[in-house]
Parts: C-alpha cells; structure tokens; sequence
C-alpha cells in the first residue's frame, strides 16, 4: 500500500508542477495587462481626472454642437414667425 502511494506521488509530481508552473505564467500575462491598461488609462486620463477626448470624439461633438445650434436658430426663427403670426 505505502509503495503503491509513493508511486502514485512520485507521477503526480511533473503534473504538478506543470500546474506550478502554467499558474506563475497566468499571472505573469495578467500583470502585463494590468500594465498596459494602466497605460492606455494615461492616454484617456489626465492627473486631475478629467477625460482626455480623442481626435474623433472631439470632431463628432463639434459637428453635434453645429448641428444643435443651427436646429435651435430655426426653431427661433419658427417661433418668430408664428408670434408676428398671431399679432396680426
């Protein structure tokens, strides 16, 4: 029975530290993402917290801006009109 156990121990050895060791490489591609991410966060954040906008954002909120502004002029001018409208 015990020459049995040591056998069986002595087999599980290269299965356990294959384990040991794919653990240690797991952890070692988390920590290399951990720090790109930590890398990108610097690109999109700056020390005081504030968001960083990217080239795109920045060009889609200022097309969305336009876009605002000139749909509140006419409806400006639309209210205007239906109040000289109804002075008359």
């Amino acid at each position: 029975m015990n020459d049995n156990l040591n056998k069986l121990l002595t087999s599980m050895i290269p299965l356990v530290l294959a384990a040991m060791w794919w653990v240690i490489q797991s952890i070692g591609e988390v920590q290399q993402d951990i720090q790109s991410i930590r890398g990108n966060m610097m690109m999109l954040i700056d020390p005081n917290g504030q968001i960083i906008p990217s080239p795109d954002n920045a060009l889609a909120r200022q097309q969305l801006r336009e876009n605002l502004i000139e749909y509140i002029h006419d409806l400006q001018v639309r209210v205007k009109l239906l109040e000289e409208h109804q002075g008359k």
